[in-house]
């Protein structure tokens, strides 16, 4: 069987590698009860350049995704993709374990991916562009003005059918 032919998207950036030693951010969590780890280090510039996300249960399925997961965060962050992509495809994404957390920045979380995309937005975007994504944490959205921010509604409103 013949492979498909390739399509015209441009080439991949070239990997950037990180660098032997590395700084970073070791966060431990509970999502409904089940905890969970998040390493963050930084590339050469002090930009996110891998992540490492911890599963409490070695060997389970949960804790094989997370690995798989940080690897594709990883390499995708590493060839050039944006954090803020990962985020906006990340959030709001709902399975289990779902539910309150014990981080006060991010008091609830609809899936340890949700989680995760909140927990790297709020360490390494700016306000601006946690704004632009709806993620400011509790604190940053009471000291706003009242009329500067408007997240994005929970229910949608439902659209008009199509003729």
């Amino acid at each position: 069987m013949a492979l498909p032919a390739r399509t015209s998207d441009p080439a991949p950036s070239a990997r950037r590698r990180m660098p032997r030693s590395r700084q970073g951010t070791t966060t431990s969590f509970e999502v409904a009860g089940t905890e969970f780890y998040v390493i963050a280090n930084a590339d050469e510039h002090g930009s996110l350049g891998e992540v490492f996300a911890k599963f409490g249960k070695e060997g389970s399925t949960t804790a094989g995704l997370m690995d798989l997961l940080s690897a594709a965060i990883s390499l995708g962050l590493q060839h050039g993709v944006p954090l803020e992509e990962f985020v906006a495809k990340f959030r709001n994404q709902r399975f289990e374990p779902m539910g309150m957390t014990d981080d006060p920045d991010i008091p609830h979380a609809a899936s340890v991916g949700d989680y995760l995309a909140r927990r790297l937005a709020h360490d390494w975007l700016d306000v601006g562009s946690r704004k632009e994504l709806d993620l400011l944490t509790p604190d940053e959205e009471a000291a706003l003005p009242a009329d500067t921010y408007a997240p994005t509604p929970l229910r949608r409103t439902a659209r008009a059918a199509r003729p």
